[in-house]
């Protein structure tokens, strides 16, 4: 199992509370520590604020209740330009503005369990 230092936690943002379970549970399983889960826009940005250390990857779903996840992922950003991005949409029509906007990673929806995996310990050993 890989090992994982204070700053590489993971966050989840996706409006769907059944989408995020199953986050919880696979990170739990793998042995990836989680920073917070959150449901939307909002909620994330002042759940990040509160992280110490900050999470250093953020899974973000594009289409959330609050705010897109594009600008979601603006925001965080702005406030921690480190942070890694893996977004999730069903809609690849926006892959590229979104990798040009900040994402490192994009999956398009529905994304298997191992491209999870392996773009999360992508990201937070590298």
């Amino acid at each position: 199992m890989s090992e994982y230092n204070g700053h590489s936690s993971v966050a989840i943002v996706d409006d769907e509370a059944g989408v995020v379970r199953t986050y919880e549970l696979l990170f739990k399983r793998r042995q990836i520590p989680l920073a917070f889960t959150a449901l939307d826009g909002i909620d994330a940005i002042e759940k990040f604020k509160a992280s110490m250390p900050k999470p250093k990857v953020v899974i973000i779903d594009y289409r959330l209740p609050s705010m897109s996840g594009v600008e979601l992922m603006e925001k965080l950003l702005a406030i921690e330009p480190d942070t890694r991005v893996i977004f999730i949409s069903g809609d690849d029509s926006i892959k590229e503005s979104v990798l040009r906007t900040g994402a490192d990673i994009f999956l398009k929806k529905p994304t298997k369990i191992s491209d999870i995996t392996e773009s999360v310990n992508s990201l937070l050993v590298s």
